[in-house]
């Protein structure tokens, strides 16, 4: 790379760095291209990005980010996995560590969300997750769940004055 090339990927690393809610760093080293296209495919899928990283360069960009607090381990081939959606972010986890299942080639090493470290056993927490829609549905259920009981206590006494009354009507009607 020309030195301009090179000001131009710290660039657009910084850029990158500035607006992301998560990132994990990944070694890569033994997957093959269609392994590593097949991965960015899936990952596109849910509004995250990878891209292989030079180390140096990525030292440069991450000043005063969130990144930085992976400086330790950026160390060897490493591949940065990136959202810029917090709610994307354990849907993205979730595509990482099945990967990584399939493909033991891949190992998760670190990542940061919301300016917080995290291991790659924290990962694996983050993908296990449910989705936003999920959380939203399960928090609104909860929410209706008391005021349905309580509008049903409120319609069971005029319910039950109106089974009392019919009951009297067929009484009645049954004697004359």
């Amino acid at each position: 790379m020309t030195k301009k090339e090179k000001e131009k990927e710290v660039e657009f690393l910084r850029n990158q760095f500035n607006s992301i809610a998560a990132l994990v760093l990944t070694d890569y080293r033994g997957l093959t291209v269609a392994e590593m296209t097949e991965l960015r495919g899936k990952l596109r899928q849910e509004q995250a990005g990878a891209r292989v990283i030079k180390n140096t360069l990525v030292r440069l960009a991450y000043k005063d980010t969130d990144v930085a607090l992976l400086e330790e381990d950026i160390v060897g081939p490493r591949a940065a996995v990136w959202t810029e959606s917090e709610d994307a972010a354990p849907a993205m986890a979730k595509v990482l560590v099945e990967f990584a299942k399939n493909h033991p080639n891949l190992e998760l090493v670190s990542g940061v969300v919301k300016g917080r470290k995290m291991s790659s056993n924290d990962v694996e927490t983050l993908s296990k997750l449910p989705s936003r829609e999920v959380l939203l549905g399960r928090l609104l259920g909860g929410m209706i769940g008391p005021v349905g009981a309580f509008v049903n206590t409120l319609a069971a006494v005029p319910r039950s004055l109106l089974n009392v009354l019919n009951a009297i009507k067929e009484q009645k009607e049954a004697t004359s």
